[in-house]
């Protein structure tokens, strides 16, 4: 019964929310867009070029022109969006196909791919379908908020993950080579999703699937880049400003009290924010911690000669997610600790701890709370307090840093336990 519940709210939350009224403005119109103008010899980070390449089978909004003349379309809406080249690269293969059957194709391959992770995860684990913890872990997953908004906005974050969870599992069964090119995919599309796995196989001296994946990427980040060397195209001062508008202050990306959809963030900068008014503090302090707890993980990592394997990359993954910006739907990431969980340890206290960690991420809180307050139905009093803006708002921030910290215990307890013993 379980699983069905889930299944069905997968369904209506995700695809089909998509299917009914998100076709026409999504997170896959941007770099298909941009696409198109890499594929034209366009600069594909200029708003005049969206414009210019918007597709003729999806109508423009009014807005999109005055707010392109104006400079207001990056701080606004987030377009053009700072993706690498690289991702624009491998996004115009859909491209090439007009929006309404492009956008449809997309949304059935994300699907497709988050269906065959769940199983690619299970397989990499030793379990079985017929299981009982195979069942819970596929519940949980389904009912996965994160997952949920990634499909509804077409965003690209869905698909890295499942390239991960292929990574896993083609490295699992001795497809080295075959790894490394689904990894440099997953780092063209989203680096800051999957660039932690490529730092887990460098330090495991898994040199084959490292030297794989950095010939693959640069093969692609080669053929972004003469492309636009051709044309004569200069995109890299348009990306440059794109960024430094989108992450202005009031803009779409900022994190600072003045941006409205700030809580749609899970990096740290959101939970630093809430307690320093200054943007450079918390920007450092997020800094900081993400080196400290990368440091930690690193040292844990050298600590222990053989490999902990799913235990060590979740604990990477969620790191990543902490010290630099994200949304909501890349939270999607957790299903890797999840796995390691319901699916490898046998022992209650990590099983527990990690899912009640993990609870908050199946309801989209921030958004949920953020609209009650818009609405008045939560008094001012409590909304204007420093503990609103500072814990409630950003609860999915402090989890993640949870979540680092109990994963990173979990590995040096797992180090101390196989330490010899002294005679």
């Amino acid at each position: 019964m379980l699983l069905l519940a889930s299944f069905a709210e997968f369904s209506i939350r995700g695809p089909l929310r998509l299917l009914y009224g998100g076709t026409g403005w999504n997170d896959f119109l941007s770099p298909y867009i941009q696409a198109k103008a890499w594929m034209h010899g366009d600069d594909p980070y200029s708003a005049q070029s969206l414009v210019k390449w918007w597709p003729s089978d999806n109508p423009r909004p009014p807005f999109v022109d005055a707010e392109a003349a104006t400079g207001k379309l990056e701080t606004k809406r987030g377009m053009p969006s700072p993706y690498p080249l690289t991702s624009l690269v491998l996004i115009s293969l859909f491209a090439a196909l007009p929006w309404q059957f492009a956008v449809l194709v997309w949304s059935a391959l994300s699907v497709a791919a988050v269906i065959v992770a769940a199983i690619a995860l299970l397989v990499i684990c030793g379990c079985r379908l017929s299981e009982m913890r195979s069942q819970i872990f596929l519940v949980v997953v389904l009912a996965f908020a994160p997952l949920h908004t990634g499909l509804a906005t077409a965003n690209p974050v869905v698909l890295t993950v499942s390239l991960i969870a292929g990574v896993l599992w083609a490295n699992h069964t001795g497809r080295e080579k075959i790894a490394g090119v689904l990894l440099a995919m997953a780092i063209c599309l989203k680096p800051t999703i999957a660039g932690g796995l490529l730092l887990y196989y460098l330090l495991r001296r898994r040199w084959s699937v490292v030297v794989t994946t950095c010939a693959t990427a640069a093969a692609i980040v080669l053929v972004g880049i003469s492309r636009l060397a051709v044309a004569g195209v200069r995109w890299i001062p348009s990306y440059l400003e794109n960024s430094r508008r989108m992450f202005a202050t009031g803009s779409v990306d900022d994190f600072t009290q003045a941006a409205k959809l700030r809580f749609n963030m899970i990096n740290s900068q959101i939970f630093f924010g809430g307690f320093f008014s200054n943007a450079p503090t918390a920007n450092l302090l997020s800094r900081l911690l993400g080196v400290l707890l990368l440091g930690c993980w690193i040292w844990l990592c050298f600590r222990r000669r053989t490999s902990l394997g799913l235990l060590e990359i979740s604990a990477v993954s969620v790191l990543s997610l902490i010290a630099v910006y994200h949304r909501f739907y890349d939270a999607i990431l957790l299903i890797l600790p999840l796995a390691w969980s319901l699916l490898l340890t046998k022992k209650r206290s990590a099983l527990f701890a990690t899912l009640a960690i993990t609870m908050p991420f199946l309801f989209p809180g921030p958004i949920l709370l953020s609209n009650l307050a818009d609405s008045g139905r939560i008094p001012l009093t409590v909304t204007s307090s420093w503990w609103w803006n500072a814990i409630v708002l950003p609860h999915e921030a402090w989890d993640l840093i949870l979540m680092t910290f109990l994963l990173l215990y979990f590995m040096w307890r797992e180090s101390a336990e196989n330490q010899p013993s002294p005679a």
